[in-house]
């Protein structure tokens, strides 16, 4: 079994042909080759180190994986579902933020109008954040990027280090001036407040929520002429929609109601997003296992040529 360490996953990718796993993990998803784990998280403790575990199968590539989630030390284990040995154990403390990064990106793409050149809005400026704003500068090519973070301190030290990897990213001071006009707005926070309300966006805006926390007023969500999801069962559990059902605003039931669809379902042209609408449009984008699965599994497939 290989044991793959976080250098090795740095530049192992390239964001363009990880974007391309992304999508072709997500219509695998759509059209039944990929699985998820049910439950879709095990949790097995939760402060300080928020330990658990979720799995998926890919069967169109012959494996299956589980993440290992841990704040502190986060791992991927690979397995043969021919000999059902294992093929790999890979650190992820980079490769699940490039990954987020990515994903965030390719739904992006999926909810702008093809050839837009989008002003972004990116709330958050974590190390999460940084891989996001990489991935929508090469796979969304925005007319402009903004950041906005809990002090301008923060927002202005990520900008400078986007501007030392070569994106143009100007700092806010509030997130009202930072969504303002904005075409994407993309929350991906540690926050747990409500950070982004429906009177500040633009019309026809695109919202894709992507923290752990609570950072979107439900009235956004109620708001949206569509509403899309990439893990129900993972939403449910963090982030703004299980928020939302705790504080009483939906059950499960009619929160999944409420969806147009999936993002699996948009990449495998199984749901159409209205592209031209002035009405609002959101994804909550919590987190799909099965694209860390497939992205360690080509990161696996090229240590093991190099060895």
């Amino acid at each position: 079994m290989f044991c793959i360490t976080e250098d090795q996953t740095r530049n192992a990718l390239s964001i363009r042909s990880a974007a391309e796993i992304v999508m072709a993990t997500y219509r695998g998803i759509a059209e039944g080759t990929v699985t998820a784990s049910t439950p879709s998280l095990l949790q097995i403790t939760s402060e300080p180190f928020r330990l658990g575990a979720k799995g998926a199968v890919l069967n169109h590539l012959g494996i299956a994986g589980v993440r290992l989630i841990s704040r502190a030390a986060p791992r991927l284990m690979l397995w043969s579902l021919q000999s059902g040995e294992p093929l790999a154990l890979i650190d992820e403390s980079h490769a699940y933020r490039f990954r987020t990064g990515v994903s965030g990106a390719v739904c992006a793409r999926y909810l702008l109008p093809t050839g837009s050149e989008p002003n972004v809005a990116i709330i958050g400026a974590g190390p999460i954040a940084f891989q996001l704003a990489l991935a929508v500068n090469e796979l969304v090519e925005p007319a402009s990027m903004r950041v906005v973070a809990s002090s301008v301190d923060s927002a202005e030290r990520f900008a400078r280090e986007a501007q030392e990897a070569g994106v143009n990213v100007v700092p806010q001071n509030s997130v009202a001036d930072a969504v303002r006009d904005a075409d994407l707005v993309i929350t991906i926070t540690s926050a747990n407040e409500v950070l982004v309300r429906i009177e500040d966006l633009a019309p026809g805006a695109v919202v894709l929520s992507m923290g752990g926390g609570h950072e979107v007023d439900h009235k956004v969500w109620a708001a949206c002429s569509q509403r899309f999801v990439d893990d129900l069962g993972y939403a449910l559990h963090q982030g703004d929609a299980a928020a939302w059902i705790k504080a009483g605003l939906f059950d499960e039931l009619s929160f999944a109601a409420s969806l147009t669809g999936t993002v699996a379902a948009l990449a495998a042209d199984q749901v159409t997003a209205h592209l031209n609408d002035t009405g609002l449009s959101m994804a909550i984008v919590q987190g799909t296992t099965a694209l860390d699965v497939a992205l360690g599994h080509a990161i696996y497939l090229q240590v093991e040529g190099q060895q």
